[in-house]
């Protein structure tokens, strides 16, 4: 039996390239801007997506690690603006707070 690719297999294959080669330097990159390796692995999975949806308009023009780093740095961006993220102070280690 045959196995029938759908429109999407292309986007899928080429994201998962993606990810396979641009997923360390991004984290790295997140990880320094936002001072927090967890909120740098959810910036770098909210990338991917981004990329995802929007893979169809990727013109060219530069290379797709300058293009994910731009995605990357907007969606760090993003997640500093929150308000939440103004009150945290990551000083402190959650382990040695009281219960």
């Amino acid at each position: 039996m045959e196995v029938v690719k759908g429109p999407d297999s292309i986007r899928e294959e080429k994201l998962s390239q993606m990810v396979m080669q641009y997923e360390e330097s991004l984290i790295r990159m997140c990880a320094v801007y936002l001072q927090d390796i967890q909120l740098a692995e959810d910036a770098v999975q909210d990338t991917f997506v981004k990329a995802y949806k929007h893979l169809h308009s990727f013109r060219g023009d530069s290379s797709e690690k300058t293009w994910l780093m731009k995605i990357a740095i907007n969606t760090c961006r993003d997640i500093r603006r929150q308000s939440w993220h103004r009150y945290v102070d990551r000083r402190v280690n959650l382990d040695f707070l009281p219960v």
